[in-house]
């Protein structure tokens, strides 16, 4: 073999490993044998938690997240800033923790008339800079609650990373807006496949 074909097959290798290295995992998801999902018709959709330092990350996802649920067309839904006026007036926002009270986050879905809470929190969402280029990075995690047992319904969680610039082959999510898009689709596709 010649040395310049030898040279191109490894640039090819090593092309094809960073690609398939970088995709991330499938969603992991539990779903909670003895819930009756026919139950949970209506629910209630919580701002997701922000464990990362992008200010805007937490809101991001919420966002993504319902608008994969309208078009999956499985529940119907309470906006998080309607379930948070309930929650104001109640008294029932979180604390500096951002732990919410059992009690009355049962006494808002009451009021909303919703029998699940969906909630989620972002652990990473970041753009990572290497030598091979820019690359998004994503994490989150979901989860549908009953309201009156406080039992995990399904619970889902994603780790993925998009692709950075390669010069020769290009193509793959760039940006943290079209992986959160492109993360929350796959998520909830396995949800309406497995759990819904």
């Amino acid at each position: 073999m010649s040395r310049s074909r030898a040279v191109a097959r490894g640039a090819l290798i090593a092309v094809i490993v960073m690609l398939s290295g970088c995709a991330g995992s499938a969603p992991r998801l539990y779903v909670n044998p003895e819930a009756d999902m026919a139950y949970y018709k209506r629910v209630a959709v919580l701002p997701f938690q922000n464990l990362t330092p992008e200010r805007f990350a937490g809101e991001r996802l919420t966002r993504s997240f319902i608008t994969e649920l309208i078009i999956a067309d499985r529940y119907q839904l309470v906006e998080p800033a309607d379930f948070w006026i309930i929650l104001e007036r109640i008294g029932g926002t979180p604390g500096v923790s951002g732990a919410y009270d059992p009690k009355k986050l049962q006494e808002a879905a009451k009021e909303a008339n919703v029998t699940g809470i969906i909630r989620g929190a972002v652990s990473e969402y970041q753009i990572q800079r290497s030598g091979g280029g820019d690359s998004p990075i994503l994490a989150f995690d979901v989860e549908l609650m009953d309201v009156a047992t406080s039992n995990v319904v399904w619970r889902a969680s994603l780790a993925k990373r998009g692709k950075g610039r390669v010069p020769i082959v290009g193509g793959g999510e760039r940006t943290l807006g079209r992986l959160t898009e492109e993360s929350c689709r796959e998520m909830v596709g396995r949800l309406e496949k497995e759990a819904f």
